[in-house]
């Protein structure tokens, strides 16, 4: 599961000026509506009006968020986890699935051929990670962009793991790369 969540620091500061937001601290929030484009959160028993991901933010949803960054504009926090509405049982987990972003191709650099896909996994616990493998000369390269939080963690603790199976899967020389992916998301009153 993977969102991020901005709100006005004015609306936040005008609402609530004893309250000091600082990266990591952990916000809960409930979705009292949602519509197309927008929902309305409630955090602290103040509506917000809130633009959500599609994938995110039933009414009656309570959101677990962590600040990920505060400047003047705005508070950029972070999903960390949706809690279902209460007397529902949680929906089981999606399977996870792969799917090919862009399809293998080869092209020549300098004289040497690279070969290259691009590739995401989705799952619920992780949530969406992109990958690219690019095969050239004696090296095999593998880029992945995941969630910041703790699919970030989770990937790039995994990267030795994923560059040893590669360089035993194809016996070149790996690298592997794993960077946090930015995906914003604006909550306004």
């Amino acid at each position: 599961m993977e969102g991020v969540v901005a709100i006005k620091t004015l609306l936040l500061q005008a609402q609530f000026p004893e309250l000091t937001l600082r990266p990591g601290a952990s916000i809960v929030g409930r979705v009292l509506s949602r519509g197309a484009d927008h929902g309305v959160l409630v955090i602290a028993g103040v509506p917000l009006t809130a633009q959500l991901p599609a994938e995110i933010g039933k009414a009656g949803e309570t959101l677990r968020l962590m600040v990920s960054e505060v400047t003047p504009e705005r508070v950029t926090l972070q999903l960390d986890q949706v809690i279902p509405p209460s007397g529902q049982p949680p929906p089981p987990p999606a399977p996870p699935r792969v799917t090919v972003q862009d399809q293998p191709r080869t092209v020549t650099v300098d004289g040497e051929e690279r070969s290259t896909v691009a590739l995401s996994f989705q799952s619920e616990a992780l949530g969406r990670l992109d990958l690219r493998l690019e095969v050239g000369g004696t090296r095999v390269r593998a880029g992945v962009q995941a969630p910041p939080g703790r699919s970030y963690e989770l990937a790039n603790a995994a990267a030795a793991r994923l560059e040893a199976s590669l360089h035993a899967g194809t016996g070149l020389e790996a690298d592997v790369r794993v960077t946090a992916r930015r995906n914003p998301l604006d909550l306004y009153a």
